[in-house]
């Protein structure tokens, strides 16, 4: 009974095999707008059990059935459409604040052989002050200083593509910074001083993917800059991510949100620093007609 059934099984799919093949038919489908690394990967799972997708010179080569082939050609109507243009443009903003309060005492005292004197407050700091001097030279005086000060910088970049494509755009500068090589050699130690340059640049990274008027974004935006009053140090933003969005709409694609309250007390002199940063960048995609 067994056997009976396996040689039924066997002649069956011998009998079905070749009439599927028979239902095969092979179709040269030239593309108009889009590259066939775009439209491949889209096509290949809409493909039927026993036919196949590939392509060469702009055209997909697609082994199919007639119905499976319809279904094929109507996806290409919608999909294969010309690629649009677009302008892409990255805002990083950075907004600062800093608060300096200061107060101090100082003065001289002197009687006989004995001085006594306090330093305050630098020169050139101004504030309020309160000072006395009796009728044998000695000071005493109280300053106090209070100093605000608000930083704001606006960095937009733009930079054209189609979509699906990689858009990318970088600007800024090479920076000299003095370093110092020490080498041992058979006359004692030798002191090289050298200068080395590095790139403080900022940009952005993107690739656009567009469903209708919703966009999706790949972006990889970099802010750098020198801080020479910090002895060289440089500050550094990166990000990297995808996001969603409507073309023309400000899309917000990260930020960083920074605080600081630091003090020092020493004698007769007291000093707080308060302050914070806030940076945040920003994405848009506009469409061009």
């Amino acid at each position: 009974m067994k056997k009976f059934l396996f040689q039924t099984a066997a002649l069956l799919l011998a009998v079905y095999l070749p009439t599927a093949a028979a239902q095969m038919k092979v179709e040269v489908i030239p593309l108009q707008n889009r590259p066939l690394e775009q439209v491949i990967p889209i096509i290949q799972p809409l493909v039927g059990a026993g036919g196949s997708v590939t392509g060469m010179n702009n055209q997909l080569i697609v082994k199919t059935t007639p119905a499976n082939l319809a279904e094929i050609k109507e996806v290409l109507r919608n999909l294969d459409t010309p690629m649009r243009r677009l302008m892409i443009t990255v805002r990083q903003d950075v907004d600062g604040n800093m608060v300096r309060n200061r107060s101090a005492v100082d003065g001289s005292y002197t009687t006989g052989n004995v001085s006594i004197g306090t330093g305050g407050p630098g020169r050139g700091e101004r504030g309020a002050e309160v000072s006395a001097t009796d009728a044998d030279g000695n000071t005493i005086r109280w300053r106090g200083v209070s100093t605000q000060s608000n930083r704001t910088e606006n960095n937009d970049f733009r930079v054209q593509t189609i979509e699906g494509e990689p858009a990318y755009i970088q600007t800024g500068q090479s920076v000299p910074i003095a370093n110092q090589n020490a080498y041992v050699t058979g006359n004692g130690v030798v002191v090289q001083d050298t200068v080395e340059y590095h790139d403080v640049t900022s940009g952005f990274y993107v690739i656009p993917r567009l469903s209708g008027n919703n966009v999706t974004l790949l972006v990889s935006p970099n802010l750098s800059r020198s801080q020479p009053q910090q002895g060289g140090a440089f500050e550094v933003q990166n990000i990297e991510t995808t996001v969603q969005g409507r073309l023309g709409e400000w899309i917000s694609v990260g930020g960083v949100n920074q605080t600081y309250n630091q003090g020092g007390t020493s004698v007769l002199d007291n000093t707080r620093r308060r302050g914070g940063e806030l940076r945040s960048v920003l994405i848009k995609v506009e469409e061009i007609q």
